[in-house]
């Protein structure tokens, strides 16, 4: 049974937002779970509560309440917003105690606990051998949080619980979650009736995590595809991806695929994106650079360099003049290359030193190159260029009219969205059409065209 609450001890209470505002990798017991299997074996029950203690100190090393907001109001201001209490801020110690009390208030025996315990933490620390049974040991795991000093913040009063976020996650993917953990049998031998167990009978969030963690500790492999489908699966919790794919053996596809992978702009136009004042970003240029290529997400890793490896080699060996290149620079990301020093083609040097390795770092095995340009769809990128020039500076339609025509029509239509995207004016909503069918030709997602130009199409 769960421990009794001192006078001051911390209160569970169900969190104030949904875990993607909090947490940026795995959480709660499965996070737990994972320090364990990384740490060396503790010998003693004083060694193990304190892996749990190093893991609540590291969250709120890492996640420091942050007063600065409320410090800068004055006393009425404070009042008038409601920031005129003091309450706890909700941390990983509650989050932890919110599983544990899952399993505790749970009728799950201690086969089923234990099974699961030990799968998730690789064995490193079995409370059984150690004289504790297991349902003690989660007890005293709790104790260990409740004793902790809560972390005390002035402001408004923790707001109605969101635990929306994971109510539709019962009906909508407790099937398939189910399904996927009775599909492992083989690969967790003995250990997927527990995990139905913890999933069924206790909590479908906590099971999920804890299968994850069981996979994860196990090295077991893990497909591309399959782990699109846990990320799926995810959704309705709040989860973000690292949750799913950190720690995860992903199986992935080989980078010939890598085109077909982005919702959204890739490869130099994305770039470019990332370069335009308007974030007002105070990244040195090639922190910046550096970011975008590896970017990959949980797409296959190296698949932002291969894309962009491709765009700019292509440019460099163009016949595309240097003054030329320094324009649609200038044209697609509104910065000037000498601003780092450099020219067009000297700043497409770099990003093609950058791709390579990063290429070299996580796809040794893959030859580098160029596959063949859509030129089929050149005269219909002209032609909406075309269009669209009544938009756009001349100077800028010229150098992207030459990019159609003398390099390659794929990047000079994401270029053209690129600009379009901060351009003013209307296009029709024919135009828009049109792009939109073209951007399915290209293989584009289905975000892709809209984001860059859905804002200039206007009713005819």
């Amino acid at each position: 049974m769960r421990v009794d609450l001192r006078p001051g001890d911390q209160i569970v209470r169900d969190q104030s937002g949904p875990y993607f505002e909090k947490y940026d990798s795995d959480f709660g017991l499965s996070g737990l779970t994972e320090s364990f299997a990384l740490s060396a074996p503790p010998g003693t029950e004083k060694a193990a509560l304190g892996l749990v203690t190093d893991k609540l100190a590291a969250y709120e090393g890492e996640t420091p309440v942050d007063m600065s907001g409320i410090e800068r109001l004055g006393e009425d201001e404070r009042h008038i917003l409601g920031f005129d209490v003091f309450h706890d801020d909700f941390g990983y110690a509650e989050e932890l105690r919110r599983d544990l009390g899952k399993l505790l208030d749970s009728p799950l025996s201690d086969e089923v606990l234990g099974a699961v315990w030990l799968a998730a933490t690789g064995g490193v620390w079995d409370p059984q051998a150690h004289g504790i049974g297991v349902r003690e040991w989660l007890a005293r795991m709790d104790a260990t949080c409740a004793a902790r000093p809560p972390r005390v913040m002035e402001g408004r009063a923790p707001g109605p619980s969101w635990s929306f976020w994971r109510l539709p996650a019962v009906e909508t993917v407790r099937a398939a979650i189910l399904a996927e953990i009775r599909a492992s049998a083989g690969e967790l031998p003995g250990l997927t009736p527990a995990l139905e167990e913890v999933a069924t009978r206790a909590d479908l969030d906590l099971g999920f995590r804890l299968y994850l963690r069981a996979l994860k500790t196990a090295g077991v492999p893990v497909p591309e595809e399959r782990c699109n489908r846990f990320c799926d699966l995810s959704h309705p919790f709040g989860y973000t991806f690292q949750v799913v794919h950190e720690g995860l053996t992903v199986v992935w596809q080989p980078l010939e695929v890598a085109r077909r992978l982005f919702d959204e702009d890739f490869g130099f136009s994305e770039l470019a994106w990332q370069f335009d004042p308007m974030w007002e970003r105070s990244v040195p240029a090639p922190e910046l650079l550096h970011r975008t290529v590896v970017a990959d997400g949980y797409h296959i890793p190296g698949v932002q360099a291969l894309v962009l490896w491709e765009d700019t080699v292509r440019l460099l060996r163009s016949p595309l003049s240097g003054d030329t290149l320094t324009t649609l620079w200038v044209a697609a990301s509104h910065t000037d290359p000498g601003r780092f020093g450099t020219d067009g083609p000297g700043w497409l040097r770099r990003i093609e030193e950058a791709c390579r390795a990063r290429l070299a770092e996580v796809a040794p095995e893959h030859a580098l190159a160029l596959p063949p340009v859509r030129a089929d769809l050149a005269d219909a990128v002209l032609h909406e260029l075309r269009e669209a020039a009544p938009l756009l500076e001349r100077e800028h339609a010229t150098v992207l009219e030459q990019v159609v025509a003398r390099v390659d029509p794929d990047l000079g239509f994401r270029l053209l969205l690129r600009v379009l995207h901060t351009a003013s004016g209307a296009l029709t909503e024919r135009q828009y059409a049109r792009c939109r069918a073209l951007g399915e030709r290209f293989g584009y997602g289905e975000d892709h065209v809209s984001h860059a130009m859905e804002h200039l199409a206007q009713d005819e």
